[in-house]
């Protein structure tokens, strides 16, 4: 397996999650990050995911890793162009805020954790 080219460090200016429903459990992954969180509901997965964001872009930055921050997912987890995106709360990440975007396979069917992401 070879890992994606190397860029120029650059966070994005907004983060997309997408959740999926595998073994009766639900999956948040951040394509931007190609980071992926498993909870027993999409709200704890999203939980999950906004901590670990947080967490891995941070701890890149603290140890001087910005260059190796950023890869995202491969193209066949992102929604297809088109796909309608819930905007979510933004995560603080330094002192910074950054939109959040969720898509989902099972769109509006968890509609109460999906209204208000964290």
């Amino acid at each position: 397996m070879t890992l994606p080219a190397r860029k120029p460090f650059e966070l994005p200016t907004a983060i997309t999650i997408t959740f999926r429903s595998e073994n009766n459990k639900i999956t948040a992954h951040a394509l931007d990050f190609d980071l992926a969180c498993t909870g027993e509901t999409r709200e704890e997965a999203n939980k999950k995911i906004r901590l670990a964001i947080r967490t891995y872009v941070e701890f890149g930055f603290l140890n001087q890793w910005s260059e190796d921050i950023r890869y995202d997912a491969p193209q066949e987890f992102w929604p297809p162009q088109g796909t309608k995106l819930e905007v979510a709360e933004p995560i603080e990440i330094m002192s910074k805020d950054f939109l959040v975007y969720n898509a989902s396979q099972f769109a509006h069917e968890d509609r109460e954790a999906a209204a208000v992401a964290g």
